[in-house]
């Protein structure tokens, strides 16, 4: 599996979604014993829909836990530099060529991006093409089969 670069805040906040897993995974099997009880319908576990959609969520939540878990030896923690290449807490300003727009991004250190505050992970296709990067330098990435080339055109370290 390709490395995870987070920031330590985004480390803190992937250990965050981790110990949230485990909480939903301890409520639902409180609700699947409540559920399996003999107060429950039927002999408690057979035409209980309840207990069924509890099973299938359990199912769900530890399949979840325990890929976010195994990514962890794949995260590498990184921090802000300030050498005037492009890095987590840089603001970079691109030139996407082909289409001739100027946009501007936020590169985080966190696993997931925001584009309603422009904010893309490192982790992004564009976030690891541009990574370490300096101004004037031209990238190209892919999403699906689509290939898109930027040229750096500002870096601003927040």
């Amino acid at each position: 599996m390709s490395k995870i670069y987070l920031d330590k805040v985004g480390y803190e906040n992937y250990l965050k979604s981790l110990e949230d897993i485990k909480k939903e995974i301890d409520e639902n099997a409180k609700l699947m014993s409540i559920y399996a009880s003999d107060d429950a319908y039927g002999d408690g576990w057979h035409d209980n829909f309840a207990y069924e959609e509890t099973m299938h969520k359990e199912a769900e939540l530890f399949q979840k836990y325990n890929k976010k878990k195994s990514m962890l030896k794949d995260i590498v923690i990184v921090d802000k530099e300030s050498n005037g290449t492009v890095s987590i807490n840089t603001k970079v300003e691109l030139l996407f060529i082909d289409d001739e727009i100027v946009e501007e991004y936020i590169i985080t250190g966190d696993i997931n991006s925001n584009i309603d505050d422009n904010s893309i992970t490192i982790n992004s296709p564009l976030g690891s093409a541009i990574y370490g990067k300096k101004v004037g330098d031209k990238v190209s990435y892919k999403v699906g089969d689509n290939t898109y080339n930027v040229e750096i055109l500002g870096i601003i370290v927040r």
